[in-house]
């Protein structure tokens, strides 16, 4: 990007899988939001991911603990928080051995989640999520407003 080359792991997270770029950032704190949001924007529909990807920048700052920030396909703009995100990208660090993979605090904008992790040798089995929840919208959907080829049975 830009001439420089961003590590970062890619993840499928959830059925079906939701596309996350994990992408250590140092310093993200501290980052120029409109810099941060140019890197994301170009990251989250860039070639090497064939369906668009939410970008998750992350950085370490404690034991167990980490900053991100999302910057969220669809949305095209930063959101104050991404459970799969999170997820993602904690389970990236503790197969990477940076975190443990219990009771790790990821910050964001929106709050603080607490990330738990099962993991069977370089296979992560299960993510338990931890944090507030807040309602945001609230509404009504009707059979007759459905599409006739939607089941929710299957």
């Amino acid at each position: 990007m830009e001439g420089k080359a961003w590590p970062c792991a890619y993840v499928e997270l959830g059925s079906p899988g939701l596309p996350h770029a994990v992408v250590p950032y140092p310093g993200l704190a501290d980052a120029d939001p409109q810099a941060l949001f140019q890197l994301g924007k170009a990251m989250r529909s860039h070639p090497a991911f064939p369906k668009g990807a939410n970008v998750n920048f992350y950085e370490p700052t404690g034991p167990d603990q980490v900053l991100e920030k999302t910057f969220e396909r669809g949305v095209e703009d930063f959101t104050l928080a991404c459970g799969t995100g999170t997820g993602s990208v904690v389970a990236v660090l503790t197969l990477l051995g940076q975190v443990s993979g219990q009771g790790v605090q990821v910050s964001m904008a929106g709050g603080v989640l607490t990330i738990d992790v099962a993991r069977t040798g370089d296979r992560i089995t299960g993510l338990w999520l931890t944090g507030p929840t807040n309602l945001v919208a609230k509404g009504e959907v009707f059979d007759e407003e459905l599409p006739p080829s939607f089941s929710p049975c299957g």
